[in-house]
């Protein structure tokens, strides 16, 4: 449904609905036994608490860790995970609506939700992807879209055609050897999603996209015009 209103304010049977996610509901125990003011004095001033961060097998030692908010992210990847098990060219935080983090940008960011907003990223629940070396970005963009397009309820037109016609130029760019993405029309294609769409799929998914194409220029640059 278009929100407002949300479920907070009215949700299930059309009353006020709290929905908790697994991380939030593991913190009230440790919550409950010291205090919620404790709880607000470990991390930053507008991030508080921490974090569960889930590292997929691109680390040493992947797995789930538990940090306080503004912990640096290099310190994430060097000493919890143990640096990386193959050559990684970025990491997509936040699931597939995350942001997309060159590796150069590592030592910039701390797990907290104001670093990752003042650098153009988003921390969202800190799933922590690699995407190798060797993996095409284009063939990793289209898969953003083909997610988007599947998951889409269809009920907006932004999400439900934007990510479909999204998937078909990024397969046609590399399927065709003298095709080209006319970039001012992604970019329109990526401005109606983010703009248009009823809610965070469509909305949020443009990131990562946005990410990729000021980033990884160079790799990206011959197959738009």
């Amino acid at each position: 449904r278009t929100r407002p209103p949300f479920p907070v304010e009215e949700g299930l049977f059309l009353q006020p609905t709290v929905v908790n996610n697994v991380e939030t509901l593991a913190s009230l125990p440790w919550i409950v036994l010291k205090g919620g003011e404790a709880f607000r004095q470990i991390g930053t001033e507008h991030s508080t608490g921490t974090k569960l961060l889930s590292l997929d097998s691109g680390f040493a030692k992947p797995g789930v860790y538990e940090v306080p908010m503004g912990t640096p992210l290099q310190k994430v990847v060097e000493e919890l995970a143990g640096g990386f098990s193959k050559p990684v060219k970025a990491l997509h935080i936040g699931g597939p609506l995350g942001g997309l983090i060159p590796v150069h940008k590592i030592p910039d960011l701390t797990i907290d939700f104001e670093s990752f907003k003042e650098q153009g990223f988003l921390l969202g629940h800190a799933s922590v992807l690699c995407v190798p070396e060797d993996m095409s970005l284009m063939a990793y963009l289209e898969h953003l879209f083909d997610f988007t397009a599947k998951e889409s309820c269809g009920k907006c037109f932004p999400c439900r055609l934007g990510s479909v016609r999204g998937r078909e130029l990024l397969q046609k760019a590399q399927s065709e050897e003298d095709y080209r993405i006319d970039s001012t029309l992604f970019d329109d294609l990526l401005d109606t999603l983010e703009r248009g769409s009823l809610c965070a799929l469509g909305g949020g998914m443009p990131l990562p996209v946005r990410n990729a194409l000021q980033y990884f220029q160079e790799e990206l640059a011959g197959y738009f015009r």
